[in-house]
């Protein structure tokens, strides 16, 4: 069995060689994400050229990621200072006068109230507020041992009242706008009006035409997820920052609902966050990560997200080897969730049907597709076997490379969708994939989508 769940991967310095990336690429990568949070236009650039090169020397389609920092709060720039428990910082406003850590943005200061836990760079170090002014705070060190520059600071439990879209990241739209990106990954995704302000920003700034995935990782966004999930392409679930604000015996239990709830939507899910944290520093992962990647498997994900563990990490390509073959293992022995839920949408229920029937004779399925959604839906409800789409363009392809199951096959455009099966039909024969005694399950939609065609098929 192929693998079926995907695998997206982070670039970073560990990661600026060709040698590590085509090596992250042939072991299974499938995506790669550029975190706009760190690094500068220069530096992504050559992350782009890196992939561009690795893809088209290794034919294959991998989707480029573009994660947009959002409505952050961070420290400033500093020279990293030690901290002890019990110790008294006093943090102000990165423009204030007197001594203190610097704050970048005012919002901080306005939600603070005394007694308020205060975590930064993803809860390494925990303060408790004991006072405040206007532009400036006193707090007590919990725990924690260091405080460094740019790390992110988050109330617990609380949400800063920021717009959604910030000045940076308007401009590193532009920068997606012209390089290609196929999905873009916006960060903390309140509502679903905060979507629709970051398409509208995305659209302006001439990036229409990419997938958007909305990182679930505040209260709001996890209370709001079903209206989130009607207008974004898919999501990621955010492990990391979800445990700042939520206790992390309920992480499971969040992680479990908000899965599910893509799952009833037809939408695509990524788990992010720790999946392979101890490979930063040892080349093996733990038994306990490989239980997480069979939960994950389970509870039906498209695919999983690596952030540290390939973008400063001593193993990069260790880890896409090693969690290809976690997930290819587990795809023999987890079945994901079944889907019960039917929408009153024809076409999910003929991808439905269509699903069914393959598994029913033990065949394959093959799609020609014109879209995004055509795909998506065969792939929600989760056949136990590749899903062959065949293209018009390579941009679809990248972006179909993150579906869970589905290979895409770039045939050009087609006058019919006969026609466009038919070539897929070629391409797949030609590469190996299919030959005499395959069995296979078609579908095909006209662009208006007011006709299906299915057909199962037999290679002689």
């Amino acid at each position: 069995m192929k693998r079926l769940a995907k695998i997206m991967v982070t670039m970073g310095p560990s990661t600026l060689d060709y040698a590590i990336v085509r090596r992250m690429m042939s072991a299974g990568a499938d995506g790669f994400r550029i975190n706009m949070s760190h690094g500068d236009e220069k530096q992504w650039a050559t992350f782009l050229e890196l992939i561009d090169k690795a893809s088209q020397e290794l034919g294959v389609h991998v989707a480029k990621v573009a994660d947009l920092e959002g409505p952050r709060v961070r420290l400033g720039e500093f020279q990293g200072v030690d901290i002890a428990p019990g110790q008294q910082v006093r943090f102000k406003y990165k423009d204030a006068q007197g001594e203190g850590i610097p704050v970048d943005n005012r919002a901080f200061f306005a939600s603070l109230e005394r007694g308020d836990r205060v975590l930064v760079d993803d809860g390494k170090v925990v303060l408790s507020v004991e006072d405040i002014e206007r532009d400036s705070a006193t707090l007590r060190v919990i725990s924690g041992q260091r405080l460094e520059p740019r790390k992110g600071v988050v109330l617990a439990g609380k949400e800063y009242d920021l717009p959604p879209v910030t000045e940076k990241d308007l401009q590193n739209m532009k920068f997606i706008a012209a390089n290609n990106f196929d999905y873009v990954m916006a960060s903390f995704v309140r509502s679903a009006r905060h979507v629709e302000i970051i398409r509208k920003a995305l659209s302006d700034a001439g990036a229409k035409d990419v997938k958007l995935l909305a990182k679930i990782e505040t209260p709001s966004g996890v209370n709001n997820i079903d209206s989130i999930l009607d207008v974004v392409d898919g999501i990621v679930v955010a492990r990391g920052d979800l445990g700042m604000h939520f206790p992390l015996e309920d992480i499971p239990v969040i992680q479990r609902r908000i899965i599910e709830a893509a799952r009833r939507k037809l939408k695509p899910v990524i788990l992010a966050t720790e999946i392979f944290m101890s490979m930063i520093e040892r080349p093996l992962p733990t038994r306990g990560e490989i239980s997480d990647v069979y939960a994950g498997i389970e509870e039906g994900v498209d695919g999983f997200l690596v952030t540290s563990e390939t973008s400063i990490g001593k193993y990069p390509a260790e880890v896409v080897s090693w969690l290809s073959r976690v997930i290819e293992e587990a795809n023999k022995n987890v079945r994901p969730r079944r889907v019960d839920q039917l929408t009153s949408s024809l076409e999910s229920r003929i991808s439905r049907g269509v699903v069914e029937m393959a598994q029913n004779v033990g065949a394959s399925v093959v799609v020609y597709a014109h879209d995004f959604d055509v795909a998506r839906l065969i792939s929600a409800f989760r056949p136990g076997t590749s899903i062959y789409v065949g293209v018009p363009t390579t941009q679809l392809a990248r972006q179909l490379s993150l579906l869970w199951g589905t290979v895409p096959v770039v045939v050009g455009p087609a006058d019919s969708e006969e026609q466009g099966l038919e070539a897929t039909e070629k391409e797949l024969e030609s590469k190996g994939i299919t030959g005499p005694g395959s069995l296979l399950v078609e579908l095909s939609w006209t662009p208006d989508r007011s006709t299906a065609v299915v057909k199962v098929k037999q290679v002689f």
